[in-house]
């Protein structure tokens, strides 16, 4: 694979970066400068997709870089009972929300945006179902012994690719698009928009 110009990732996310890399590219990391409460709270009537595209496209634009780089701004939403919710602060949050979704479906909204010299110029998004199983309170207690405060970086409060995926009976759609980044779209886009020689 051949890279023909500059590719920053405008997220904090481990596992984006992750993903990234193991699709052979070579990229900057920079943590946008976005507040992901504040466009959430200031925009109540977006749906879960809408919301996730928003936030997306925040942090993509949010820092100026080499004019030619593409940037790559990514987002997720959990979407449970027709409400938006966003990542939680702490571990007691996250017991609840994890308790809240047992048993039952929800779904994640991703999105992922190329923006290049401050313009989008290409967007994905992919709502994934998730059904948890109906795991017992010393499941869930095990579950949050063994993963402590790395759960707090997922929206669901799980990791997919990790412990998480014990908490759950079945997944329906693309699981790069779960795990936070759709990495095959995104590569055709950057094949598409001159990042990737075809």
């Amino acid at each position: 694979m051949i890279q023909t110009c500059p590719l920053v990732l405008a997220s904090g996310s481990h596992i984006r970066k992750k993903l990234l890399h193991a699709a052979g590219l070579r990229f900057e990391v920079c943590k946008p400068k976005v507040d992901e409460q504040a466009i959430t709270a200031a925009n109540p009537q977006l749906s879960p997709t809408q919301l996730a595209v928003t936030l997306a496209r925040a942090k993509a634009l949010a820092e100026t870089h080499d004019p030619q780089a593409l940037v790559v701004g990514a987002d997720q939403v959990l979407e449970v009972d027709d409400k938006s919710l966003c990542k939680v602060q702490n571990l007691e949050d996250a017991r609840s929300r994890l308790w809240r979704l047992r048993g039952r479906e929800h779904f994640l909204t991703g999105a992922c945006v190329l923006a290049r010299d401050g313009k989008i110029i290409w967007e994905n998004n992919q709502r994934s179902k998730l059904t948890m199983r109906n795991f017992s309170q010393s499941a869930l207690d095990a579950y949050m012994e063994q993963t402590g405060k790395s759960i707090l970086a997922s929206v669901g409060c799980y990791e997919l690719e990790a412990e998480g995926l014990s908490l759950f009976e079945s997944l329906e759609g693309d699981y790069f698009a779960m795990l936070g980044l759709a990495v095959l779209p995104l590569l055709q886009a950057l094949r598409d928009h001159g990042g990737l020689q075809p």
